[in-house]
Protein backbone atom coordinates (compact mmCIF):
# COMPACT_ATOMS: atom_id res chain seq x y z
CA UNK A 1 0.00 0.00 0.00
CA UNK A 2 1.26 3.44 -0.86
CA UNK A 3 3.23 5.00 2.29
CA UNK A 4 1.20 8.65 1.69
CA UNK A 5 -2.22 7.01 1.47
CA UNK A 6 -1.35 4.90 4.88
CA UNK A 7 0.29 8.08 7.02
CA UNK A 8 -3.93 9.72 5.68
CA UNK A 9 -5.88 7.03 7.28
CA UNK A 10 -3.95 6.62 10.73
CA UNK A 11 -4.04 10.63 11.27
CA UNK A 12 -7.35 10.65 9.98
CA UNK A 13 -8.59 7.69 12.46
CA UNK A 14 -6.48 9.12 15.19
CA UNK A 15 -7.32 12.54 15.28
CA UNK A 16 -11.28 11.83 15.76
CA UNK A 17 -13.63 9.67 16.40
CA UNK A 18 -15.92 7.38 14.74
CA UNK A 19 -18.11 4.76 14.43
CA UNK A 20 -18.27 1.86 16.41
CA UNK A 21 -18.10 0.13 12.35
CA UNK A 22 -15.53 2.06 11.02
CA UNK A 23 -13.41 2.10 14.80
CA UNK A 24 -13.67 -1.98 14.37
CA UNK A 25 -12.27 -1.86 10.50
CA UNK A 26 -9.68 0.33 11.35
CA UNK A 27 -7.98 -1.73 14.39
CA UNK A 28 -8.19 -4.88 12.37
CA UNK A 29 -6.46 -3.09 9.75
CA UNK A 30 -3.63 -1.93 12.09
CA UNK A 31 -3.17 -4.98 13.54
CA UNK A 32 -2.61 -6.87 10.98
CA UNK A 33 1.52 -7.87 9.71
CA UNK A 34 1.36 -6.38 6.12
CA UNK A 35 2.92 -2.49 6.00
CA UNK A 36 3.18 -2.99 9.54
CA UNK A 37 6.96 -0.77 9.75
CA UNK A 38 4.62 2.02 7.79
CA UNK A 39 1.37 1.76 10.32
CA UNK A 40 4.16 2.27 13.00
CA UNK A 41 5.93 5.00 11.73
CA UNK A 42 3.28 6.85 10.63
CA UNK A 43 1.46 6.70 14.43
CA UNK A 44 4.68 7.78 15.90
CA UNK A 45 4.91 10.68 13.60
CA UNK A 46 1.41 11.43 14.25
CA UNK A 47 1.85 11.28 18.14
CA UNK A 48 5.00 13.37 18.11
CA UNK A 49 3.19 16.09 16.04
CA UNK A 50 1.06 16.19 19.15
CA UNK A 51 1.69 19.48 21.05
CA UNK A 52 -0.46 18.76 24.34
CA UNK A 53 0.92 18.05 28.39
CA UNK A 54 -0.20 15.15 30.07
CA UNK A 55 -3.45 14.97 31.42
CA UNK A 56 -5.56 13.01 33.72
CA UNK A 57 -5.92 10.81 30.83
CA UNK A 58 -2.64 9.82 29.37
CA UNK A 59 -1.53 8.18 32.76
CA UNK A 60 -3.99 5.59 33.42
CA UNK A 61 -3.77 4.75 29.30
CA UNK A 62 0.12 4.37 30.14
CA UNK A 63 -0.52 2.46 33.30
CA UNK A 64 -2.53 -0.12 31.06
CA UNK A 65 -0.14 -0.92 28.43
CA UNK A 66 2.41 -0.93 31.19
CA UNK A 67 0.42 -3.96 32.95
CA UNK A 68 -0.02 -5.67 29.76
CA UNK A 69 3.80 -5.56 28.81
CA UNK A 70 4.84 -6.62 31.92
CA UNK A 71 6.63 -3.30 33.68
CA UNK A 72 5.70 -2.17 36.55
CA UNK A 73 6.01 1.70 36.74
CA UNK A 74 2.65 2.06 38.32
CA UNK A 75 3.62 3.91 41.35
CA UNK A 76 5.17 6.73 39.49
CA UNK A 77 3.82 10.18 39.46
CA UNK A 78 4.21 12.46 36.60
CA UNK A 79 5.13 16.43 36.86
CA UNK A 80 1.64 18.38 35.77
CA UNK A 81 4.27 20.44 33.54
CA UNK A 82 5.74 17.61 31.96
CA UNK A 83 5.69 17.09 28.35
CA UNK A 84 3.92 14.40 26.41
CA UNK A 85 7.10 13.57 23.97
CA UNK A 86 10.19 13.62 27.61
CA UNK A 87 7.10 11.32 29.20
CA UNK A 88 6.95 9.11 26.02
CA UNK A 89 10.89 9.04 25.77
CA UNK A 90 11.10 7.97 29.32
CA UNK A 91 8.39 5.34 29.44
CA UNK A 92 10.39 4.16 25.68
CA UNK A 93 13.46 3.46 27.72
CA UNK A 94 11.87 1.67 30.71
CA UNK A 95 10.63 -0.76 28.16
CA UNK A 96 13.71 -1.20 26.74
CA UNK A 97 14.94 -3.56 29.37
CA UNK A 98 12.34 -5.74 28.44
CA UNK A 99 11.09 -5.34 25.35
CA UNK A 100 12.95 -5.55 21.91
CA UNK A 101 12.95 -1.95 20.07
CA UNK A 102 10.28 -3.21 17.23
CA UNK A 103 7.56 -3.94 20.12
CA UNK A 104 7.97 -1.02 22.08
CA UNK A 105 7.25 1.26 18.72
CA UNK A 106 4.60 -0.65 18.13
CA UNK A 107 3.10 0.05 22.00
CA UNK A 108 4.16 3.18 22.43
CA UNK A 109 3.02 3.87 18.48
CA UNK A 110 -0.03 2.47 17.95
CA UNK A 111 -1.91 1.34 21.89
CA UNK A 112 -1.76 3.91 23.35
CA UNK A 113 -3.32 6.85 20.82
CA UNK A 114 -6.05 4.20 20.62
CA UNK A 115 -6.31 4.29 24.48
CA UNK A 116 -6.70 8.07 23.96
CA UNK A 117 -8.42 8.59 20.55
CA UNK A 118 -10.43 5.72 20.68
CA UNK A 119 -12.26 5.39 24.08
CA UNK A 120 -10.21 3.50 26.05
CA UNK A 121 -10.24 0.25 23.70
CA UNK A 122 -7.75 -1.90 21.82
CA UNK A 123 -6.43 -4.49 19.91
CA UNK A 124 -3.48 -5.91 19.71
CA UNK A 125 -1.82 -8.61 17.92
CA UNK A 126 1.39 -10.68 19.07
CA UNK A 127 2.77 -11.59 16.38
CA UNK A 128 4.85 -14.93 18.36
CA UNK A 129 1.44 -16.09 20.27
CA UNK A 130 -1.44 -14.94 17.83
CA UNK A 131 -3.36 -13.83 20.67
CA UNK A 132 -6.05 -10.99 20.10
CA UNK A 133 -6.54 -8.96 23.08
CA UNK A 134 -9.77 -6.44 23.42
CA UNK A 135 -10.29 -3.99 26.20
CA UNK A 136 -13.10 -1.58 27.12
CA UNK A 137 -12.83 1.35 29.49
CA UNK A 138 -14.80 2.48 32.22
CA UNK A 139 -18.35 3.95 30.63
CA UNK A 140 -17.51 1.70 27.69
CA UNK A 141 -19.43 -1.56 26.06
CA UNK A 142 -18.38 -3.51 23.27
CA UNK A 143 -19.68 -6.05 20.87
CA UNK A 144 -17.21 -8.82 19.23
CA UNK A 145 -17.72 -11.29 16.74
CA UNK A 146 -15.25 -14.15 17.04
CA UNK A 147 -13.37 -16.27 14.35
CA UNK A 148 -16.06 -19.07 14.91
CA UNK A 149 -18.73 -16.47 14.17
CA UNK A 150 -19.66 -16.36 18.17
CA UNK A 151 -20.48 -13.32 19.89
CA UNK A 152 -19.18 -11.28 22.94
CA UNK A 153 -20.48 -8.53 24.44
CA UNK A 154 -17.84 -7.03 27.11
CA UNK A 155 -18.48 -5.17 29.63
CA UNK A 156 -17.07 -1.96 30.67
CA UNK A 157 -13.45 -2.19 32.66
CA UNK A 158 -13.29 -5.63 30.91
CA UNK A 159 -10.57 -7.61 28.84
CA UNK A 160 -11.05 -10.39 26.68
CA UNK A 161 -7.96 -12.05 24.98
CA UNK A 162 -8.37 -15.17 22.17
CA UNK A 163 -6.53 -16.58 19.37
CA UNK A 164 -6.66 -15.54 15.80
CA UNK A 165 -7.61 -18.51 14.74
CA UNK A 166 -9.04 -21.34 16.88
CA UNK A 167 -7.04 -25.15 17.65
CA UNK A 168 -8.63 -27.90 16.21
CA UNK A 169 -9.46 -29.14 19.79
CA UNK A 170 -10.82 -25.73 21.76
CA UNK A 171 -12.21 -22.84 21.19
CA UNK A 172 -10.29 -20.96 24.48
CA UNK A 173 -11.29 -17.02 25.90
CA UNK A 174 -9.52 -15.62 28.46
CA UNK A 175 -11.98 -12.98 30.67
CA UNK A 176 -11.07 -10.45 33.20
CA UNK A 177 -14.19 -8.47 34.09
CA UNK A 178 -17.76 -9.38 32.74
CA UNK A 179 -19.15 -10.60 29.41
CA UNK A 180 -22.05 -12.33 27.74
CA UNK A 181 -21.33 -15.07 25.42
CA UNK A 182 -23.39 -16.71 22.63
CA UNK A 183 -21.63 -19.18 21.09
CA UNK A 184 -22.12 -21.04 18.14
CA UNK A 185 -22.70 -24.77 18.39
CA UNK A 186 -19.14 -26.65 17.78
CA UNK A 187 -19.74 -30.33 19.53
CA UNK A 188 -16.39 -30.98 18.87
CA UNK A 189 -14.85 -27.92 19.44
CA UNK A 190 -15.82 -26.92 23.13
CA UNK A 191 -16.03 -23.07 24.11
CA UNK A 192 -13.97 -22.53 27.22
CA UNK A 193 -14.06 -19.01 29.16
CA UNK A 194 -10.76 -19.07 31.22
CA UNK A 195 -10.84 -16.82 34.46
CA UNK A 196 -8.27 -16.66 37.22
CA UNK A 197 -10.64 -18.23 39.51
CA UNK A 198 -13.14 -20.93 37.16
CA UNK A 199 -13.30 -22.29 33.81
CA UNK A 200 -16.73 -22.28 31.85
CA UNK A 201 -16.80 -24.83 29.32
CA UNK A 202 -19.86 -25.48 26.71
CA UNK A 203 -20.74 -26.63 23.56
CA UNK A 204 -23.11 -24.25 22.48
CA UNK A 205 -25.21 -21.86 24.26
CA UNK A 206 -25.31 -18.23 25.89
CA UNK A 207 -23.95 -17.26 29.37
CA UNK A 208 -22.56 -14.31 31.17
CA UNK A 209 -19.27 -14.37 33.21
CA UNK A 210 -18.59 -11.91 35.95
CA UNK A 211 -14.92 -11.78 36.40
CA UNK A 212 -13.10 -8.76 37.51
CA UNK A 213 -10.12 -8.96 39.49
CA UNK A 214 -10.82 -6.90 42.26
CA UNK A 215 -14.28 -8.02 43.05
CA UNK A 216 -15.17 -10.43 45.64
CA UNK A 217 -16.95 -12.80 43.70
CA UNK A 218 -16.85 -14.99 40.58
CA UNK A 219 -20.35 -15.04 39.26
CA UNK A 220 -21.63 -17.45 35.76
CA UNK A 221 -25.40 -17.45 34.69
CA UNK A 222 -26.86 -19.61 32.21
CA UNK A 223 -29.29 -18.05 29.72
CA UNK A 224 -30.21 -20.99 27.44
CA UNK A 225 -28.00 -24.45 26.97
CA UNK A 226 -25.43 -26.13 29.18
CA UNK A 227 -22.30 -24.96 30.61
CA UNK A 228 -19.49 -26.82 33.25
CA UNK A 229 -18.10 -24.96 35.60
CA UNK A 230 -15.31 -25.64 37.34
CA UNK A 231 -12.94 -24.10 40.21
CA UNK A 232 -10.05 -25.07 41.94
CA UNK A 233 -10.60 -26.67 44.62
CA UNK A 234 -14.85 -27.06 44.21
CA UNK A 235 -14.64 -29.54 41.28
CA UNK A 236 -16.69 -29.18 38.16
CA UNK A 237 -20.72 -28.16 37.93
CA UNK A 238 -23.43 -28.21 35.12
CA UNK A 239 -26.00 -25.27 35.51
CA UNK A 240 -29.22 -25.74 33.88
CA UNK A 241 -31.06 -22.20 32.27
CA UNK A 242 -31.76 -19.12 34.94
CA UNK A 243 -29.08 -20.69 36.95
CA UNK A 244 -26.38 -18.46 38.78
CA UNK A 245 -23.28 -20.06 40.05
CA UNK A 246 -21.74 -17.42 42.48
CA UNK A 247 -18.02 -18.39 43.39
CA UNK A 248 -16.65 -16.56 46.55
CA UNK A 249 -12.75 -16.07 46.47
CA UNK A 250 -11.89 -15.68 49.82
CA UNK A 251 -14.15 -18.94 51.11
CA UNK A 252 -13.43 -20.82 48.04
CA UNK A 253 -16.87 -22.07 48.37
CA UNK A 254 -19.93 -21.66 46.03
CA UNK A 255 -23.71 -21.24 45.56
CA UNK A 256 -26.15 -21.76 42.72
CA UNK A 257 -29.47 -20.67 42.99
CA UNK A 258 -32.22 -19.56 40.24
CA UNK A 259 -32.72 -16.14 38.69
CA UNK A 260 -35.50 -14.43 36.67
CA UNK A 261 -35.05 -15.12 32.72
CA UNK A 262 -35.23 -11.20 32.47
CA UNK A 263 -32.13 -10.98 34.66
CA UNK A 264 -29.62 -13.29 33.36
CA UNK A 265 -28.33 -10.53 31.01
CA UNK A 266 -29.52 -7.46 32.75
CA UNK A 267 -26.61 -5.20 32.13
CA UNK A 268 -26.82 -5.91 28.45
CA UNK A 269 -30.49 -3.94 28.27
CA UNK A 270 -29.01 -1.07 30.41
CA UNK A 271 -30.17 -2.41 33.55
CA UNK A 272 -28.06 -2.53 36.85
CA UNK A 273 -29.44 -5.87 39.19
CA UNK A 274 -27.49 -6.29 42.69
CA UNK A 275 -28.83 -9.36 44.99
CA UNK A 276 -27.06 -9.59 47.99
CA UNK A 277 -23.86 -7.61 46.81
CA UNK A 278 -21.83 -6.13 49.41
CA UNK A 279 -21.79 -1.94 49.37
CA UNK A 280 -18.15 -2.10 48.09
CA UNK A 281 -18.86 -4.35 44.80
CA UNK A 282 -21.47 -1.96 44.23
CA UNK A 283 -19.67 1.08 44.31
CA UNK A 284 -16.93 -1.12 42.17
CA UNK A 285 -19.89 -1.21 39.66
CA UNK A 286 -20.96 1.89 39.43
CA UNK A 287 -17.64 3.20 38.90
CA UNK A 288 -16.95 1.17 36.09
CA UNK A 289 -20.47 1.93 34.67
CA UNK A 290 -20.34 5.61 34.53
CA UNK A 291 -16.64 6.07 34.72
CA UNK A 292 -15.88 7.54 38.02
CA UNK A 293 -14.24 8.10 41.19
CA UNK A 294 -16.27 6.66 43.99
CA UNK A 295 -14.38 7.61 47.60
CA UNK A 296 -16.43 5.83 50.49
CA UNK A 297 -16.21 7.03 53.36
CA UNK A 298 -19.07 4.93 55.03
CA UNK A 299 -19.02 2.99 58.40
CA UNK A 300 -22.59 2.04 58.76
CA UNK A 301 -22.99 0.77 55.30
CA UNK A 302 -19.95 -1.06 54.29
CA UNK A 303 -20.28 -4.40 55.41
CA UNK A 304 -23.95 -4.77 54.65
CA UNK A 305 -25.56 -6.29 51.92
CA UNK A 306 -27.90 -5.30 49.27
CA UNK A 307 -30.48 -6.43 46.71
CA UNK A 308 -31.60 -4.09 44.58
CA UNK A 309 -32.46 -3.41 40.85
CA UNK A 310 -32.10 -0.06 38.53
CA UNK A 311 -33.94 0.42 35.58
CA UNK A 312 -32.75 0.99 32.01
CA UNK A 313 -31.33 4.25 31.61
CA UNK A 314 -31.15 5.86 34.95
CA UNK A 315 -28.40 8.13 35.34
CA UNK A 316 -25.30 8.13 38.31
CA UNK A 317 -27.67 11.31 39.82
CA UNK A 318 -30.82 9.30 40.26
CA UNK A 319 -29.08 5.68 41.34
CA UNK A 320 -27.23 7.99 43.82
CA UNK A 321 -30.64 9.27 44.82
CA UNK A 322 -32.15 5.86 45.26
CA UNK A 323 -29.18 5.25 47.53
CA UNK A 324 -29.51 7.99 49.74
CA UNK A 325 -33.27 7.49 50.21
CA UNK A 326 -33.50 3.70 50.15
CA UNK A 327 -30.27 3.21 52.80
CA UNK A 328 -29.43 6.37 53.59
CA UNK A 329 -25.96 7.68 52.63
CA UNK A 330 -24.84 11.14 51.79
CA UNK A 331 -23.07 11.75 48.85
CA UNK A 332 -20.94 14.62 47.22
CA UNK A 333 -20.55 14.95 43.35
CA UNK A 334 -17.22 17.38 42.22
CA UNK A 335 -17.02 16.44 38.16
CA UNK A 336 -15.80 12.65 37.86
CA UNK A 337 -15.28 12.47 41.13
CA UNK A 338 -17.97 11.06 44.56
CA UNK A 339 -17.42 11.00 47.78
CA UNK A 340 -20.02 9.23 50.21
CA UNK A 341 -20.49 9.65 53.79
CA UNK A 342 -23.34 8.23 56.28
Amino acid sequence: MDENRITKIIKKYLSGRHSAQTEEIVQKWIIKDTDAEEKEQASLEYWNELNVKTDQNIYPALQKVNRRIGHSGENERIPADHKKTGFLEKQERQASRILPYKKIIRIAAVLIPLFIFTGGYFLYHSGSSSMIEISTAYGNERHILLPDSSEIWLNAGSTVKYPRKFKEEQRLIFLDGEAYFSVRKNTGKPFIVETKQLTVKVLGTQFNVKAYTGDEKVITTLTSGKVQVTTGTSGSQVLKPNEQLIYNKKTNNFSITEIPADETSGWLAGQLIFSNTSFDEIIQTLERRFDVTIENKTVIYSNKQYTIKFLKNENLTEILDILREMIGISYQQTGNNIILTD
